[in-house]
């Protein structure tokens, strides 16, 4: 039976990683050996998803203890790993990624690309890609050659591994054939792509993945075409650090529920009278309320405790600050951002981490989005041969989703102004591409250049010969008097 000894649950280490390129570069490649060095990997990474959607949390795993006091037994999720996740994404990715040429591309080239990134709505993708990124740890885009023009398509976190971006990836899908599902893995290098299938019901824990008899087709772009987008150098998720934080405000809140719904906060004591177990379970199924005591001194009365809601809140506060202290999220419910007594360059300063946070997720979502654009470029060269465009000569651009001070930004590039350029003065407004803002504002230039011209000395203008603009004769001033003062003489 074959057995792996990875154990990191984040990557394959990197012994691993030259066996697998090793065994791959010699066609020896064994897909169900790569299995169950990827199982650690996979299931860390669904597990995090699960948390971030709220399926899964680790409160779930809590065992009810076996007593008959005990009759409630809540597991609450609190949202905080889903907020974390989708205040990052929308942070870094809710404005669309702009992309921007040399002038030495064709605007051919840049019409296509741009119009092919529209058609698969990039935009949203990029929210699919920010939003796995951040809660499993990495997130995958592949350029499906699968037809006569490529498709992008996401790839869950869980199903894909980029071993090396030059070398080789793959990746999972499921699948059905005549006896019942199964799965099919996909080995990508620059040369070929290899498919693998599975026995028919799959699992995990005993893969059995052999090569299709025609599996093998060759790679014509001569890329990987499966792109990672890593969170991070660790590949941590946005919420790595707080999850044990979460779990307590978790339990927290279960238990608080659990005292509440059980009427643990107080017990009813009563004097006079015998109460067995069955005579008990009966007033409490009933819940009529009516206790029936027959000795003259008997008696019932509740005892109550005292709840520690100072603590609760403390203990709350404290779980809920540590969080987003941690985690380099931002409390919404902070006054700071609750009211809008503050300026948008003030918020900036209390928004420092969450911004050195999506610094990180930026520069790693380039090097991925650079892996995708790579693979799209050589498709460009070799099936519409547009060779004017390398992957040096597009930048990208990232804007935040953040108030703005449009105020503070116009008075900032107003005492700037005589030291930098028009196109750098354009950059420091957000959600402006320069270059494109220029090319708009010199077209506007010439248009209103070409109106006055028609009614310069050269120009017709639309009007009679040898009248001006303002349906004066040569020698006339618009009231009709000469440059004496005195009346026009055909006026006259």
């Amino acid at each position: 039976m074959l057995t792996t000894n990875n154990e990191n649950k984040f990557r394959l280490e990197n012994r691993f990683i030259k066996k697998h390129l090793y065994q791959i570069e010699n066609d020896m490649f064994d897909p169900n050996a790569f299995v169950l060095d990827f199982i650690p990997v996979r299931a860390e990474r669904y597990r995090k998803y699960q948390q971030y959607t709220t399926e899964h949390n680790a409160i779930d795993d809590r065992v009810m203890p076996e007593s008959e006091i005990v009759k409630v037994f809540n597991k609450i999720h609190s949202s905080y790993f889903n907020f974390i996740v989708d205040q990052g994404t929308g942070y870094v990715y809710g404005n669309p990624i702009s992309l921007n040429y040399a002038n030495s591309v064709g605007e051919k080239s840049k019409t296509w690309i741009e119009e092919f990134l529209k058609k698969q709505n990039m935009a949203i993708k990029q929210n699919l890609l920010g939003t796995q990124q951040g809660a499993t740890g990495t997130a995958f885009l592949l350029v499906d050659m699968d037809g006569d023009l490529p498709t992008l398509r996401c790839i869950d976190s869980w199903d894909a591994y980029v071993i090396d971006q030059q070398k080789a990836a793959v990746y999972f899908e499921d699948g059905y054939v005549k006896d019942g599902f199964v799965k099919y893995m996909y080995l990508i290098t620059p040369d070929k792509i290899t498919t693998y299938r599975s026995n028919v019901d799959f699992d995990w824990s005993t893969p059995a993945f052999t090569k299709q008899d025609d599996g093998t087709i060759d790679n014509l772009i001569g890329h990987v075409t499966l792109a990672e987008y890593k969170n991070n150098d660790g590949s941590f998720c946005d919420f790595e650090t707080v999850e044990d934080l979460n779990d307590a405000a978790d339990r927290l809140m279960s238990s608080v529920q659990d005292e509440v719904e059980q009427f643990r906060w107080a017990y009813m004591m009563i004097y006079g009278t015998l109460l067995d177990k069955v005579e008990a379970e009966k007033i409490l199924k009933t819940q009529t309320g009516i206790l029936n005591i027959t000795e003259p001194d008997g008696r019932a009365e509740f005892l109550t405790k005292d709840i520690p809601t100072e603590f609760f809140s403390f203990i709350s506060k404290m779980l809920n600050d540590n969080i987003y202290k941690f985690s380099k999220s931002i409390d919404l419910n902070d006054p700071a951002f609750a009211g809008g007594n503050e300026s948008g360059e003030a918020r900036k300063w209390k928004v420092m981490q969450l911004e050195l946070k999506a610094k990180l997720k930026e520069n790693f979502f380039k090097d991925g989005y650079n892996a995708t654009l790579e693979a799209l470029l050589s498709y460009m060269r070799t099936k519409l041969s547009y060779n004017d465009l390398d992957i040096e000569d597009i930048t990208q651009q990232f804007t935040r989703s953040l108030p703005v001070d449009t105020g503070y930004i116009a008075d900032t590039i107003n005492k700037l102004s005589s030291f930098i350029s028009k196109e750098t003065a354009l950059s420091m407004i957000p959600g402006i591409n320069p270059k494109d803002e220029m090319e708009k504002k010199y077209a506007e230039m010439k248009e209103g250049q070409a109106i006055l011209d028609q009614y310069g000395p050269f120009g017709n203008g639309g009007v009679e010969d040898g009248k001006h603009v303002l349906g004066t004769e040569e020698g006339g001033t618009p009231k009709g008097n000469d440059d004496e003062g005195e009346p026009n003489a055909k006026e006259a």
